[in-house]
């Protein structure tokens, strides 16, 4: 710009401001799961009348060098408080905004005072503003500027590093102060390519290790932006979204679409579930921790993003709102053919996987823990972990991690889990599998030499379960054995008993060569899609138990009939 243009800046600066030529434009924030305005960020314009509309680089640097930038920051912070309390009024209020300040301004010793003096005359909660501010800020007088920074930090300002990684990109900085969230130079979308979104996904998982909001500015094209959902960057802004807009132009189209500002209960729902590292090997047990945690790897690429989802609970229904690759493929292994065919599963409650599900998701709601649950599906075998993020008093946020143990990529964890299956197997004396419906039972593990009493001896189950009785349990305890494993009553008994079984003890003839010892026999229901399974299981009775029993069977054996 010529030597002219910077005297007429300068000269018309003032009558500017005076008349209302320079004014904020807004561009407004995305949250990148919910596409709703979370933010709107207030830049400068100055409407000439003379030269038109006047860009930013066209007079910020003129102003800078000649010490005017203050009074420009604190015009446009005027004025965005002044439309903060408009769209109050108007009942579609703003969630919050943010104001960039310069470097020159932290020189001012009355910084502080007037940014929160301007806030005060306007009503505008602290909690409602971000201050951006840039790198270069703080390597200058460091002292000054730290003294400013916790001033603003204790006050209960949101401070955002502006342009991160544009050209200084000292990691100094977020080692000695604490930002609330980091805003990605625009820059690092310019070139989209492997080594920039390398780049992005190492910087992201970096900010949520350190537990700050991630904002990517810049953002312009629809590939852009899911590459930027899937790694967890929880803010978008750029001109695939808007362009910055007059507070006119924002007004009318916040008014047109109903629900596109985000609420303040939702900021703080949102806020909440953004600290989750989606890039994190292990997300839900690294979820809220405050101790030093590990980075991923230099050779970690985009493909092993754990198989994460988020999912929401409203009014006993779940909605998916974020799943990963990772996930989804895991989802068509387990047999579904979308994730709308799982959500399905839960919401139209027909199936096992419902009450599997709802009581998993109801232990992780109300518990600040990880909850697990294995499980066999489609001759898959799966975990299912489950930790709640955020909840008020609509709803809660769970995220889902799923790990499968089918594949020749996890063998080793297979035949772990074979030689663990194995070791809890023989735990037990006898595990057969039972299927009503079928008339049908299989025996899978045996520890002792008791004849199988399947379908090749009998003709029918029930028959089969009355030949077992006769041979292997004592006289005393054989009619409450044939009324305990019933099976026309079985399901509905074991539907009313929370923990999804029956159990009870009764005295055996020939297992371990002891006739009448006791033994704890249980029967659980294994959730099925295709067939009502039940398991049924022998074990034994630990010597104390089976001192109390006896003494039960002896003086109260109407205690014994509960069946």
């Amino acid at each position: 710009m010529s030597r002219m243009n910077d005297v007429y800046i300068l000269d018309h600066f003032s009558e500017a401001l005076a008349k209302g030529h320079i004014r904020p434009y807004y561009q407004p924030i995305f949250r990148s799961v919910t596409g709703q305005i979370c933010c709107v960020e207030a830049l400068a314009r100055w409407l000439d009348p003379v030269y038109g509309i006047l860009a930013p680089g066209e007079f910020i640097t003129v102003l800078e060098e000649h010490d005017l930038i203050y009074a420009l920051d604190m015009e446009i912070l005027k004025q965005t408080c002044l439309f903060y309390r408009e769209m109050n009024e108007r009942g579609t209020p703003i969630p919050s905004f943010s104001v960039n300040l310069s470097r020159h301004d932290f020189r001012r010793r009355d910084l502080f005072e007037r940014v929160s003096g301007c806030l005060e005359a306007y009503k505008v909660p602290v909690d409602a503003v971000k201050l951006e501010i840039t790198e270069s800020v703080m390597l200058e007088d460091v002292d000054a500027f730290r003294r400013i920074f916790q001033k603003f930090h204790n006050a209960g300002f949101s401070i955002w590093i502006d342009d991160f990684g544009s050209a200084y990109s000292s990691l100094n900085v977020l080692q000695n102060y604490e930002f609330d969230t980091m805003k990605f130079d625009m820059l690092f979308l310019k070139n989209f390519s492997v080594k920039s979104r390398q780049v992005l996904l190492s910087l992201i998982n970096m900010a949520k290790n350190l537990n700050i909001h991630t904002l990517v500015e810049g953002v312009e094209t629809e590939e852009q932006r899911v590459f930027l959902r899937s790694i967890g960057c929880e803010a978008l802004q750029g001109y695939y979204y808007s362009k910055p807009l007059p507070s006119e132009e924002l007004l009318s189209i916040t008014a047109e679409k109903n629900g596109l500002l985000e609420s303040l209960e939702d900021k703080n729902y949102w806020g909440r579930i953004g600290r989750l590292n989606v890039l994190s090997p292990s997300p839900l047990t690294d979820f809220d921790r405050t101790e030093k945690r590990n980075f991923i790897s230099e050779d970690f690429q985009e493909k092993n993003i754990a198989p994460l989802a988020l999912v929401e609970c409203v009014q006993n229904r779940a909605y998916y709102v974020y799943v990963s690759d990772g996930y989804l493929k895991r989802v068509l292994n387990l047999g579904y053919d979308s994730i709308e065919a799982l959500e399905r599963v839960f919401n139209e409650k027909k199936s096992d996987q419902y009450l599997m599900l709802k009581n998993l998701i109801l232990d992780a709601i109300g518990s600040d823990t990880v909850m697990e649950l294995d499980y066999t599906n489609n001759d898959v075998y799966y975990t299912l972990g489950a930790r709640c993020l955020a909840r008020d008093r609509k709803r809660a946020m769970l995220a889902l991690q799923l790990q499968i143990f089918d594949s020749e990529n996890e063998v080793k964890t297979s035949k772990q889990m074979l030689q663990y299956g194995n070791a809890l197997f023989s735990t037990y004396e006898i595990v057969t599998l039972v299927y009503p419906r079928l008339g049908a039972s299989t025996r899978i593990y045996a520890a002792d030499f008791i004849p199988s009493y399947d379908n090749v001896k009998a003709k029918t189950l029930k028959e089969s379960i009355e030949k077992f009785c006769e041979a292997e349990i004592v006289p005393e305890d054989r009619e409450r054995y044939l009324r305990f494993f019933n099976l026309e009553t079985l399901g509905e008994r074991i539907g009313s008993c929370p923990g999804g079984f029956i159990q009870d003890a009764f005295r055996l003839n020939r297992i371990k060569s002891a006739k009448g010892k006791w033994r704890n026999i249980r029967i659980s229901r294994v959730p099925s899609d295709e067939e009502v399974v039940y398991i049924y299981t022998i074990q034994v009775v630990q010597e104390k138990e089976e001192l109390m029993l006896d003494l039960m069977a002896k003086e109260h054996p109407e205690v014994l009939n509960r069946f």
